[in-house]
């Protein structure tokens, strides 16, 4: 007797194996099948909003990803709607809705030249039809960035001008230093030579004696101005 019972608790079990991986299975098909009719209707509604990216979603989205007017559906809401016209009237209002709402915002950011500019906007509705957003915004300080601009502008002005000074400087004082070369450098090269002679003869060669004639150009110069200087007086 004790073997029969346990023969048909064994069958017992196998017969609920086979019916909860049939239940199972059943699920699943119709699981999925909901998911493609959600897809299929969803693809309706998003001609019919063309300004906002429809999804199916489960919870708003809170990551700062870049993407804006964004709207997420409750899956529940999407199968509500599909079964219920009433449902379908009145939710299907509230996308558009939505859409109006969204696009109003941007055009009025734009007309009236705000510095708030949108970088990630991500709107919801449950299953419910209830509404939510999260939205990531940067304020643009153009005034400040226009007097940013003039002072880098100006400091880069300043610093030029600044190079080019010191520049006719530096010329200035290389040419100074050329002058008192050049007004020195013929007594020293003499010199050297009348130490460097055991005969007490010197000898230029043509550049050194091209040194000797422009020195005495020179000189001559500064007399006859003198002179004249001396007449007029």
């Amino acid at each position: 007797m004790a073997m029969e019972i346990s023969s048909n608790y064994s069958a017992y079990e196998s017969i609920y194996a086979v019916q909860k991986t049939e239940t199972e299975k059943v699920k699943s098909q119709e699981s999925g099948s909901r998911k493609s009719n959600n897809e299929e209707y969803l693809k309706s509604l998003q001609k019919q909003v063309p300004y906002m990216k429809l999804r199916i979603g489960s919870a708003v989205n809170a990551k700062n990803d870049g993407q804006v007017d964004v709207l997420d559906i409750n899956p529940k809401l999407l199968e509500k709607m599909q079964k219920d016209p009433k449902a379908a009237k009145e939710y299907g209002q509230r996308i558009k809705d939505v859409e109006n709402a969204h696009k109003f915002v941007d055009s009025y950011l734009k007309s009236t030249g705000s510095t708030v500019t949108v970088v990630c906007s991500h709107a919801y509705l449950d299953e419910n039809g209830n509404y939510c957003n999260f939205t990531v915004s940067v304020h643009k300080d153009t005034l400040n960035e226009k007097l940013r601009k003039e002072a880098e502008e100006n400091a880069k002005k300043q610093i030029e001008k600044t190079r080019e000074s010191l520049k006719k400087k530096a010329e200035e004082l290389e040419q100074k230093i050329e002058e008192k070369e050049q007004e020195t450098s013929v007594e020293e090269m003499i010199d050297k030579k009348l130490a460097d002679s055991e005969d007490g003869f010197i000898y230029l060669d043509d550049k050194e004696m091209q040194q000797v004639i422009l020195k005495t150009k020179e000189e001559n110069a500064k007399k006859e101005a003198g002179t004249y200087l001396d007449v007029q007086v």
